[in-house]
């Protein structure tokens, strides 16, 4: 824990040999009985990858909960959390400021036994969250947005102290899926432009040719499209499967870049998305290097909530 710097937004903490304990207690506000709630956030960005902490409730967890925070919203006070006790033993929840909403949960509360270390660990891949309580999956869900880059930490209500301790964050590069014909045309731009330019961005670059294996290629690349953080698609020839590929990406709300040569004609039901259109030329290629480090660097800090 003290590896990273601590900064509390709301309650208390104390921060001593490694373990972070937040104070829990009793409080009355306007004559309402209620309890300390902690939001604690750290240095450490994330937007994918694992982050994972050991926790141990002091006393009974009935009316308590704890849950590492993936992505922290620093004007709307907003944040994605994945918390033990509250409502189940662990759940997948987003608080957007004014209310919960909750992505998945499993196991009742009741299964949490006090002054026991749980670890738990969470696995973020494009919008997959898998989440692991001592070495078991206990949830795997997909949320219906894209995990933006931001602080983590911690989340914390209760009456009781609660400790976490062993917190750390291995980020991970976001994957950027490419969706077009495969021809040399195509592979060209794909080799001199998307790809320099998406790790240039900070994204792990892939499209589906790149995949190998045993399986069934249309379950491969649903899976590559659910796990990416960005779908880059381009649509100059008028090809059936790029065009499934572009709508089952919209249909998970994945942030999609639609690139075109120019003067291409567009399907009526594409016609009304914003469109990068590009010239064959060296100077073309200068175009769309621009424009696309532009949309990836905004795609990484998107926040749909």
């Amino acid at each position: 824990m003290e590896k990273y710097n601590w900064l509390s937004m709301l309650g208390k903490y104390e921060l001593s040999d490694g373990i972070l304990i937040f104070k829990g207690g009793v409080t009355n506000w306007e004559g309402q009985q209620g309890y300390e709630v902690g939001n604690f956030i750290c240095d450490q960005t994330f937007g994918g990858g694992t982050i994972e902490a050991k926790i141990k409730f002091s006393d009974n967890a009935s009316n308590s909960s704890v849950g590492i925070i993936l992505y922290y919203h620093p004007t709307s006070a907003s944040f994605v959390t994945v918390q033990m006790g509250g409502i189940s033993l662990c759940s997948v929840r987003t608080f957007t400021g004014r209310e919960w909403n909750d992505h998945a949960a499993h196991g009742p509360i009741s299964q949490i036994e006090p002054n026991r270390h749980y670890h738990l660990m969470v696995e973020v891949i494009g919008s997959k969250v898998k989440v692991k309580l001592d070495g078991i999956e206990v949830i795997e869900t997909n949320l219906n947005y894209i995990l933006p880059k931001g602080q983590a930490g911690i989340i914390a209500a209760g009456p009781n102290d609660i400790s976490i301790s062993n917190f750390n964050v291995a980020p991970k590069l976001p994957n950027l899926f490419v969706v077009m014909q495969y021809t040399d045309q195509f592979s060209e731009l794909y080799n001199d432009v998307i790809l320099p330019q998406g790790k240039k961005s900070g994204f792990e670059v892939m499209r589906a040719d790149e995949t190998y294996g045993p399986g069934i290629i249309i379950t491969d690349i649903e899976q590559q499209i659910i796990e990416a953080k960005a779908v880059i698609a381009d649509i100059t020839p008028n090809n059936p499967n790029v065009y499934w590929e572009v709508g089952y990406a919209y249909a998970l709300r994945k942030p999609t870049i639609l690139i075109a040569q120019r003067d291409t004609e567009l399907p009526f039901d594409i016609s009304p998305f914003r469109t990068l259109f590009y010239n064959n030329t060296i100077a073309g290629k200068s175009k769309i290097e621009e424009g696309l480090c532009k949309h990836l660097e905004a795609i990484q800090g998107y926040w749909s909530r």
